[in-house]
């Protein structure tokens, strides 16, 4: 079986580690496929695929009409027998069984995450059609499948959760040293709060920095690390800790390399997570699989994502918020079994399952 993978948005922040990590946990469990990894031009050391596979890289851009007609011409000359779309862009010609993996709904709620109109049109269009181009659907939640059946209009056996799969990379980082070297560089102490991600209206940075500013108001000091590309978001961020009287206590990392998130991880006092809208919320699993209490929003994905290993708030209500990150800063009890509850969630996200998973489904589909 010879199967391909389009992975042109393997540098993207998310989606670019879903890919790496897949792609990897397949050919590791099934070496006797041949795989093809479809790449854009520069990102070819990202991959780092173990077991080999071929590289070809696309010069058809992203999101172009060009690619319409490059990618159905890639998968014929190259006899492909199975394509497999990692983000949602597939050709609107089909020359080959097709998978999808859709990760969530969010260009329909949240339309404002792209900044064109466009490129908002564009989004949903190709959404709608490899929703129904595709012969099976891949979603990361059963919460994104609800959404997905409800904005696609496709029957819900064509959609299969597997959820994302954790980094290996992602442990407790042990060394004292190391840590106490995190802290010192971002100027904090050891209770630190951290959030990582991007900058969006949805991932709710000014719910949190309000959440903050009433611990402090409580007379609680507990810096907050932000850390990821906040890009036009930065400023405005700074300028409402000004505001709030909390700009002492909140440090803005920037994006982090994933050599170093571990041990920043690792070193927090508490991860918190106020986004609105997740389809999966990897940065959560991340932080318990590296033995961080986890305070998150109580909507969408998160709760079936996190289990019982996370306190929960309406991140909407940033007193609500406040009163679960205090409780998982002064309570040595609770913090120790939200620790155990987090290594134990985590399993669930296993590189092996999630594979053998995606591998019967694509049998599934070449009748095999």
């Amino acid at each position: 079986m010879k199967i391909a993978f389009d992975l042109r948005r393997i540098g993207n922040v998310g989606v670019g580690r879903y890919m790496t990590c897949l792609v990897n946990a397949i050919t590791e469990l099934a070496p006797q496929h041949n795989y093809l990894f479809i790449m854009a031009p520069g990102t070819e050391h990202l991959l780092r695929c173990r077991n080999g596979g071929e590289t070809v890289v696309s010069p058809a851009a992203y999101y172009s009409i060009a690619e319409q007609a490059a990618i159905p011409k890639l998968l014929k000359k190259r006899k492909v027998d199975l394509f497999h779309a990692l983000h949602f862009v597939v050709p609107l010609v089909k020359v080959c069984p097709t998978l999808v993996t859709l990760h969530d709904a969010i260009h329909f709620l949240y339309p404002q995450d792209l900044p064109s109109w466009g490129g908002r049109l564009y989004a949903k269009f190709m959404m709608i059609a490899a929703g129904h181009i595709a012969d099976r659907i891949i979603t990361v939640s059963d919460y994104s499948k609800r959404d997905l059946v409800r904005y696609l209009h496709v029957a819900p056996t064509k959609i299969t959760t597997t959820y994302c799969l954790l980094d290996p990379r992602f442990a407790p980082v042990q060394d004292t040293a190391l840590l106490a070297q995190i802290r010192k560089k971002l100027g904090v102490s050891e209770n630190f709060l951290l959030y990582v991600g991007i900058f969006k209206e949805r991932k709710n940075h000014i719910g949190l920095l309000n959440a903050l500013a009433i611990l402090r108001a409580r007379g609680i000091r507990a810096p907050l690390v932000i850390a990821g590309p906040l890009g036009s978001g930065a400023e405005r961020l700074r300028q409402k800790a000004v505001d709030l009287g909390i700009a002492d206590d909140v440090v803005f990392a920037g994006l982090v390399s994933d050599e170093e998130l571990p041990a920043l991880y690792s070193a927090a006092k508490t991860y918190v997570c106020p986004s609105l809208y997740e389809g999966f919320g990897q940065t959560l699993v991340e932080a318990m699989a590296c033995g961080t209490p986890v305070v998150s929003h109580n909507g969408t994905s998160l709760p079936e994502v996190c289990g019982d290993a996370a306190l929960f708030a309406d991140a909407k209500d940033p007193a609500e918020f406040a009163e679960q990150i205090q409780r998982s800063i002064e309570d040595a009890n609770l913090r120790s079994l939200l620790i155990a509850n987090g290594y134990k969630n985590v399993a669930r996200f296993n590189a092996k399952s999630v594979a053998d998973r995606t591998l019967c489904l694509y049998q599934e589909l070449l009748g095999i």
